[in-house]
């Protein structure tokens, strides 16, 4: 009777371990059947693209722009993290030169503001892409989205918690996180 049961659990865990490992897998395979949705099946969402009339030349030079910009920040990235590590390093040196330190800061902060006057560069030749027509059509979407452009495939993608989680929201929500937890400790 004893020896059953133990093969009774030990079979319903196997087979629960076995569905487990299993159901994910076929989950994932069945995911990837399915076409990702396009622009047609979902009314009311056009492309950016298709919303501005974009030229085969113009897509053509929209990706060139694209992948030169991003050349230019993984450069850029790299640079900075160079700088970074050395400037840390530095810093965990108690004997380190004030010198190549202070050089080190003020060859972060000439990659800060070149990185940002490539930026400006940039958007003006990014406007030169467009017509004066595409362009005014891209304000007009900027203003409807209320600045969430970066959906669009323009501009940066909006903030991940919402416009509602504000820096001061979370500062006061991580300061009060435990007074329910001390009240009902106190109160017992």
């Amino acid at each position: 009777m004893r020896t059953r049961k133990r093969r009774m659990i030990v079979g319903a865990a196997a087979l629960a371990f076995l569905a487990a490992w299993s159901l994910p897998a076929l989950a994932a395979a069945q995911e990837a059947q399915t076409p990702p949705a396009t622009a047609q099946e979902r009314p009311g969402r056009m492309p950016a693209r298709q919303a501005l009339g974009l030229t085969p030349a113009q897509e053509k030079a929209l990706t060139e722009f694209r992948k030169a910009r991003e050349r230019e920040r993984t450069a850029f990235r790299d640079e900075m993290a160079k700088v970074r590590a050395e400037r840390r390093e530095l810093v965990r040196d108690p004997q380190a030169n004030r010198a190549k330190l202070d050089a080190l800061i003020d060859r972060a902060a000439k990659l800060r503001a070149e990185r940002e006057k490539a930026v400006l560069r940039d958007r003006i030749e990014r406007d030169r892409i467009f017509t004066p027509e595409q362009l005014q059509k891209m304000k007009a979407l900027r203003q409807r989205l209320g600045g969430r452009a970066g959906r669009l495939g323009f501009g940066r993608p909006g903030r991940p918690f919402g416009p509602g989680l504000r820096a001061e929201r979370l500062a006061r929500l991580r300061g009060l996180r435990h007074r329910a937890l001390i009240r009902r400790w106190r109160h017992r």
